[in-house]
């Protein structure tokens, strides 16, 4: 494939796992495509591990195009991976607010330390990280040491979490505190362990390492060009092979920190068509402006892969694209959805 467009990239996660069938974002980022990523490529006739001979990447937040200078700069991944490394003595609400009080991330320049800081910040940040463990961000902004309480109140609100006993008389209330207690800090961190660790135990931070080891591993040395603003990229006629992908801010839902209405990346993924590429759109809905021009669209959620989307609003996951499916879900997902 001589070229694979992200047009609003984010983590790339559908780039990664088309350079390496198992690669993924070091990070999680919400509307994150990773676990949409196999299908996704089934649907547009590519396979995991297929690679492109090169990458364009349209990104308009700076700490994320930190990261995607990450995936095409080894010794900058591995830079950042050795910073990361060298924070996992402090003590990790301390460290957590130092590099957050920093500021928003900066880009440019690509500085290594910078790609530490806003992975590290990230990783924290959001308590579905791509590992599934991590500090988490509670109501006022700070770090949750108590990750384990944190999913065990989400657990019981959303009705998940059942005990069953045979006579209530039998249950003693302080039992089950001790055995709650037990189990949390037998997490401490979010990382599984042996025995008993109780919050006198000040072992390395496993965020930190976690971290540190995932940027080392996303060091793929991808030829790609990052760009700032999708709208300002004009392709030229292209190949016969080239594939656009996007990603837009889902209508209707939260958006993200840069604006990119419907009005605004239409005309964008058809210049991109009208240039000869391939060209898909992730949304929730099959987009009506496009299906009248012949565009096709397919249902996709219910094959999605690993963390379901438990307490999204948003469940639907369609693909218009330019050009017919190269392959559909099976018929038990037409079930739930189907597709055109």
């Amino acid at each position: 494939m001589p070229l694979f467009v992200e047009l609003c990239a984010g983590t790339a996660a559908l780039s990664l796992r088309l350079a390496h069938p198992k690669a993924r974002p070091p990070v999680s980022r919400m509307g994150a495509k990773t676990g949409y990523a196999d299908v996704i490529l089934r649907c547009l006739g590519l396979y995991p591990g297929q690679g492109a001979e090169h990458y364009l990447w349209c990104e308009p937040e700076a700490g994320v195009r930190l990261l995607l200078h990450a995936y095409r700069d080894r010794a900058l991944a591995t830079a950042a991976a050795d910073i990361i490394r060298s924070w996992k003595e402090e003590e990790p609400r301390a460290l957590w607010e130092r590099l957050r009080a920093e500021g928003p991330a900066v880009c440019p320049p690509v500085d290594p330390r910078e790609v530490a800081r806003w992975l590290t910040v990230s990783a924290w940040s959001h308590a579905s990280n791509a590992w599934g463990h991590g500090a988490g961000v509670v109501a006022s902004g700070q770090p949750n040491r108590r990750p384990g309480c944190d999913a065990l109140s989400r657990s019981i609100h959303s009705g998940l979490l059942s005990t069953i006993a045979e006579d209530a008389r039998e249950v003693d209330p302080r039992e089950v505190a001790r055995w709650i207690q037990r189990a949390v800090w037998s997490y401490e961190q979010g990382n599984v362990r042996t025995g008993f660790v109780g919050p006198g135990d000040r072992r390395q931070d496993t965020t930190a390492t976690a971290t540190a080891t995932a940027t080392a591993r996303i060091s793929l040395d991808l030829p790609a060009t990052i760009a700032e603003d999708a709208r300002e990229v004009d392709p030229p006629q292209l190949p016969p092979g080239v594939v656009v992908y996007i990603d837009p801010p889902y209508q209707g839902t939260t958006g993200y920190a840069h604006l990119f209405p419907r009005s605004e990346w239409l005309p964008v993924v058809r210049r991109w068509r009208d240039a000869g590429a391939l060209v898909v759109v992730s949304e929730a809905e099959a987009i009506p402006e496009l299906m009248s021009e012949g565009w096709h669209a397919v249902r996709i959620d219910g094959e999605r892969r690993g963390q379901k989307r438990t307490f999204s609003k948003q469940q639907a996951e369609w693909l218009t694209m330019s050009e017919s499916p190269k392959w559909r879900p099976s018929v038990q997902g037409q079930l739930f959805g189907g597709s055109r």
